[in-house]
């Protein structure tokens, strides 16, 4: 498919880099036979293309085939990856990591993961440094700090001295780019650097970015599966489904009169900062109040006396009524999944009242505590570490029935229903989680929350780990079974547009406090707190999704 210039990029420009008919192939008994199945794209000096597409599309694949760092499994089987006409697939392994970092670098989803916990940050910039350059140390230092300064880390020396577990992070992935740009590489791929941080740290990640292109006049291959970063950042798309490329245009045609039925469906499956117009009944019963919440941490080593006390929520004052979704956003750290586990009672409150139909079960003991747990249940926002691999989808539905005094083929006959209600195949019951997509499994996590029937339903961040795709459907599954079995629930989220979609009232968390609270839709259209306002602005794509319908 042919390319379309970006915008402000000449289109007689030599790209950086292209990608002619490449095709991956994958192994035996895989899905498909071919992880990449001739993909073409182009990315010019300058620019900002966005990979776009749902996991298992071959997104990752092609940037680690770019750097030359495919799995042994995955082999490549025709077509080049040119980087400033340098074809790497046939490149040796000593002139790729020649080429890594001084021609082009990478940026991945998850910098504690991709950074070395045992160094320091100062470290492992200086090491990119002395492997490629033959400065002195004074002078690496020089430029270490530099990079540093660039990437808007405050107290440069102080961060460089600091490990990967001590920044936040926003912070370690400010590090991954400083790493990825000290050498100034002309292609820099960006493998979802932003999927995991909160939209105000997302925010300030997409702007630095886009500096950085600028002023260095580095080609950027953005990888992504949301399209409101889409159009935040890009200067043209390039649409996968099943390793191909279905379309390929400049993003502003591409966001509004798309030409493939994959892309529109894609689109179509964006969440809207638009909310949704629906009210309870104002006489609907209470399920849940809680009044002068709070919970508090001891920071540091157990043994130390008198150590610092984090707060990590403050008089939260909220309420719940039968049938209604009541939403927390904020950012990470804000308090929002610490006030969840209170409610489950899953930690300590260290003050308030949690009262469920009145009755405050903060000061309930384990024996009388147990009959309430069945009422109030939770999602949690990794399904796969939710579940026990060693047992079977089945096993795991009728625990907590089985628990609660029913018989094995009473919950097994609730867990075949169960998996009705959640659209999946009751033949899944003999299945592990392993066997299962990310969005399969986090319908199992809501069926196995359902099991023993409570009328509190906590989800703490349900999708923020799925594509938009399968986010929309449980977005609307979890709103369906709210109002099929008229379900209190509290919904955690950091993603506005994400509230939007499910929420009748939402609460603004900030440093532990409730800074703003009211029906979602008079929040959004005339937030009150600055807080609030910062959080409805930095959302990627504001004016294009507030423009959705």
């Amino acid at each position: 498919m042919s390319s379309v210039p970006a915008a402000g990029v000449p289109a007689t420009s030599a790209p950086v880099l292209e990608i002619r008919d490449l095709r991956i192939a994958l192994p035996r008994g895989g899905e498909r036979a071919l992880a990449v199945d001739g993909a073409s794209l182009t990315v010019n000096a300058g620019e900002m293309v966005c990979l776009v597409g749902e996991s298992g599309s071959g997104k990752s694949v092609i940037a680690q085939a770019t750097m030359g760092l495919l799995p042994a499994a995955l082999s490549p089987r025709a077509g080049s990856i040119l980087l400033d006409g340098e074809d790497v697939l046939r490149a040796s392994e000593e002139r790729l990591r020649e080429l890594r970092c001084t021609r082009m670098s990478m940026v991945f989803q998850e910098p504690m993961t991709a950074l070395n916990p045992v160094l320091t940050c100062g470290e492992q910039i200086d090491e990119v440094l002395a492997t490629h350059t033959s400065l002195g140390a004074a002078e690496r230092r020089g430029r270490t700090l530099a990079i540093v300064a660039d990437v808007g880390l405050p107290e440069a020396p102080r961060m460089i001295a600091s490990y990967p577990h001590q920044l936040s992070g926003g912070q370690r992935q400010r590090v991954m780019i400083a790493m990825a740009l000290v050498l100034n590489p002309r292609l820099l791929i960006a493998d979802e650097p932003t999927t995991a941080l909160d939209v105000t740290t997302q925010a300030q990640i997409l702007a630095l970015l886009r500096e950085l292109r600028r002023a260095h006049g580095t080609g950027v291959l953005f990888i992504t599966h949301d399209f409101g970063v889409v159009a935040e950042i890009a200067d043209r798309v390039a649409v996968l489904r099943q390793g191909e490329v279905v379309e390929f245009g400049e993003v502003r045609a591409l966001l509004t009169h798309p030409q493939h039925e994959y892309t529109r469906r894609l689109i179509a499956a964006v969440p809207s900062l638009k909310p949704r117009e629906r009210s309870v009944a104002a006489d609907a019963p209470v399920v849940l109040a809680t009044r002068g919440l709070s919970k508090s941490y001891a920071r540091g080593r157990w043994w130390r006396r008198g150590g610092d006390v984090v707060v990590a929520a403050r008089d939260v004052t909220l309420s719940i009524r039968r049938g209604e979704t009541l939403g927390i956003v904020g950012e990470s750290g804000s308090g929002k999944s610490t006030v969840a586990r209170c409610i489950a009672r899953l930690v300590e409150p260290s003050t308030g009242v949690i009262a469920l139909d009145g009755v405050d079960i903060a000061t309930l003991g384990a024996g009388t505590l147990r009959p309430m747990r069945r009422r109030v249940q939770i999602v949690f926002q990794d399904p796969y570490r939710s579940l026990n691999p060693r047992r079977t989808v089945g096993q795991a539905l009728i625990e907590g029935p089985m628990n609660y005094g029913q018989t094995r083929e009473a919950a097994l006959e609730r867990a075949r229903a169960l998996m009705d209600l959640v659209k999946m195949d009751a033949a899944a019951l003999d299945r592990f989680p392993h066997q299962f997509s990310g969005g399969q499994r986090q319908r199992i996590c809501i069926a196995r929350a359902l099991a023993i029937e409570p009328d509190l339903l906590i989800a703490d961040e349900p999708v923020s780990a799925l594509d938009v795709s399968v986010q929309a459907q449980v977005l609307a599954l979890l709103d369906q079974i709210r109002e099929r079995l008229n379900l209190a629930m509290l919904f955690i989220t950091h993603d506005l547009r994400v509230a939007a979609q499910v929420c009748d009232r939402v609460a603004v968390m900030q440093r532990g406090r409730i800074v703003e609270s009211g029906p979602i839709a008079d929040v959004y259209a005339n937030p009150q707190h600055a807080y609030t306002r910062a959080l409805i602005a930095a959302a990627p794509g504001r004016s294009w999704q507030f423009g959705k319908g």
